[in-house]
C-alpha cells in the first residue's frame, strides 16, 4: 500500500513538473514572439507563429502593433477569426475595432478618383455599422462612429471627383446624376456643399 501511495505521489509530482515545464516553454515562446515583434516588426511569418501559440492577449497586442506599422494583411490574418478560434476570448470588441481600423486604412489608401473606393467604402461601412450593433456598450464605439463619418465623407468626395471627371469628358447627364446623389445621400459631408454649388453653376447639365 505504501508503494502505491508513493507511486501516486511521484506520478502527481511528475505531472506537476511536466505541466510546469510546458508552461515555462509556452511563456518563453510568447516572450520570444513579443521580442521579435518589437525588434523585427510585424510580418506574416511572425503572425503565423503567434497564431500557433493561441494566446489571445498576444494576438491583440500584435494586431495593434501590426496596424501601427501599416501591415494590414497581417492584422486581418491575426484577428479575422479571433472569436472563432478562441472560446470566450477577452476583448472581442477590441479585436473587431482593430479590424475596422484596418479596413478604414485600406479605404483611405485608394485614390479619391478610384471607382473601386465606392465598393470598398460600402463594405467598410457595413463592417463598422455591424460593430456598433454588436457592441453598443463598447468603449471603442465613439472611435468607430468617427470612422463611419470618415468613410461617408470619403465616399461623398469620390462621387464628387467622378462627377467632375464626367463633366470634363462632356458627360453632363452622368455628372449631374452623381452630383445630385452626393447632395441627397451625403447631405452632411463637405462634398455635398461642393456638389450643390457645382450643380448651380451648371444648370444646363
Amino acid at each position: 500500500m505504501r508503494w502505491l501511495v508513493l507511486l501516486a505521489a511521484l506520478a502527481t509530482l511528475g505531472g506537476c513538473a511536466s505541466m510546469g515545464q510546458i508552461d515555462g516553454q509556452r511563456t518563453a515562446a510568447i516572450n520570444d514572439a513579443r521580442a521579435k515583434l518589437g525588434f523585427s516588426g510585424c510580418d506574416m511569418t511572425l503572425v503565423e507563429e503567434i497564431r500557433r501559440l493561441k494566446e489571445p492577449g498576444l494576438e491583440l497586442e500584435a494586431g495593434y502593433q501590426c496596424l501601427q506599422q501599416g501591415e494590414l494583411a497581417e492584422v486581418e490574418r491575426l484577428l479575422g477569426d479571433y472569436r472563432q478560434r478562441h472560446v470566450s476570448p477577452p476583448y472581442p470588441d477590441y479585436a473587431d475595432y482593430l479590424l475596422g481600423l484596418s479596413a478604414l486604412l485600406r479605404f483611405e489608401m485608394l485614390g479619391e478618383e478610384d471607382p473601386e473606393r465606392l465598393q470598398l467604402g460600402r463594405e467598410v461601412h457595413r463592417q463598422l455599422a455591424g460593430f456598433v450593433r454588436a457592441y453598443p456598450q463598447s468603449s471603442y464605439r465613439e472611435g468607430v462612429g468617427q470612422s463611419l463619418k470618415a468613410v461617408l465623407d470619403g465616399m461623398a468626395r469620390t462621387e464628387y471627383r467622378l462627377a467632375q471627371e464626367a463633366l470634363a469628358q462632356g458627360d453632363n447627364d452622368a455628372a449631374a446624376a452623381r452630383l445630385r446623389y452626393v447632395v441627397q445621400q451625403y447631405p452632411r459631408s463637405a462634398a455635398a456643399g461642393d456638389a450643390a454649388s457645382l450643380l448651380e453653376r451648371h444648370d444646363a447639365l
